[in-house]
């Protein structure tokens, strides 16, 4: 088929108006038009399946590429990081409650044994020659007995022998024998304390009660009455002292004898604030505990004037 017949055959099928019938049309027309049809024919032949179907193309998406080894470890790695962590912070928490239970443990242990010694020998005192021990409270290095105020929860240390400090024995004042004059028992009502008392006022003393300063002056002198007591180990004598109003009677016994005290003043000083010791032209007594509960870093004072 030429050029011109294929020309003509494209004209004759855009053109939908032409209704000639296949008489009037040329052979070139024909054969143009029976080949377009063929080629329909073919187009819809290959549009559609054997089994009716009609042929839909499909569209193939990339597949995603496997990240490498290197991309996954530092996931295996941060993994084992935060478990790691996890296991420290458990053993961590692990460590407190047994630190906490311990305490709780040792303070049970003070309390009765001071409990046990009160039913044994309440009013035992240590001899005259206890040594270079310091007064409660101290710390390494030991100090000076004469420069802390009793009443400390905390044992005196020793200095650790490889720092090789060489330690002066200081002479400890004898604790003198009690007297028909001197305190034997401390009663405060207010408070629900009646406690023993025993002379002096280091350490081991204040385990057995209510400790009266060697050197201080007897209930109903002239001078100030100076007694220490702890309170929160060896039974907490003094727990309760900082509840004690101004106005409260504090009542200290010689023997079956009763001297009334009444508080005047109440006030918390640094443990090496040594004023509370001073001597005092009326009479007076002064309880020394520790404060605050079971920290122990000062030291409560109350003061009370002998009732006329």
């Amino acid at each position: 088929m030429g050029d011109g017949g294929l020309a003509s055959a494209e004209r004759l099928i855009l053109n939908m108006s032409d209704k000639r019938s296949a008489d009037e049309l040329s052979l070139q027309e024909l054969e143009s038009l029976i080949e377009h049809k063929r080629r329909i024919a073919r187009a819809k032949q290959f549009a559609e399946k054997e089994d009716g179907r009609r042929f839909r193309p499909v569209t193939v998406m990339p597949t995603e590429q496997a990240q490498p080894a290197s991309a996954a470890r530092p996931k295996k790695r941060a993994s084992f990081r935060d478990r790691l962590l996890f296991v420290i912070e458990a053993l961590a928490v692990l460590g407190l409650l047994l630190i906490i239970v311990s305490s709780l443990a040792n303070l049970q242990s003070l309390n009765e044994e001071v409990v046990q010694a009160r039913t044994t020998t309440p009013n035992a005192t240590l001899s005259a020659n206890s040594g270079g021990q310091e007064l409660p409270g101290s710390s390494f290095p030991p100090s000076n007995p004469l420069a802390e105020l009793p009443g400390s929860s905390f044992a005196p240390e020793s200095a650790p022998p490889a720092l090789g400090v060489q330690l002066r024995a200081i002479a400890a004042l004898p604790v003198p024998t009690p007297g028909p004059r001197s305190p034997t028992r401390i009663v405060i009502a207010g408070i629900n304390v009646d406690w023993p008392i025993v002379q002096g006022d280091s350490w081991e003393e204040l385990k057995q009660g209510i400790g009266h300063r060697v050197g201080s002056v007897n209930p109903g002198e002239r001078g100030n009455l100076i007694l220490s007591g702890h309170n929160d180990v060896y039974g907490e004598p003094f727990r309760d002292l900082e509840k004690l109003e101004v106005g409260k009677d504090i009542l200290i016994y010689a023997g079956a004898t009763s001297f009334r005290y009444i508080v005047k003043t109440k006030r918390v000083v640094a443990p090496t604030d040594l004023t509370p010791l001073a001597s005092s032209k009326t009479p007076i007594v002064t309880l020394i505990t520790c404060t605050p509960y079971r920290v122990d870093t000062h030291r409560l004072i109350v003061i009370g004037e002998l009732a006329p």
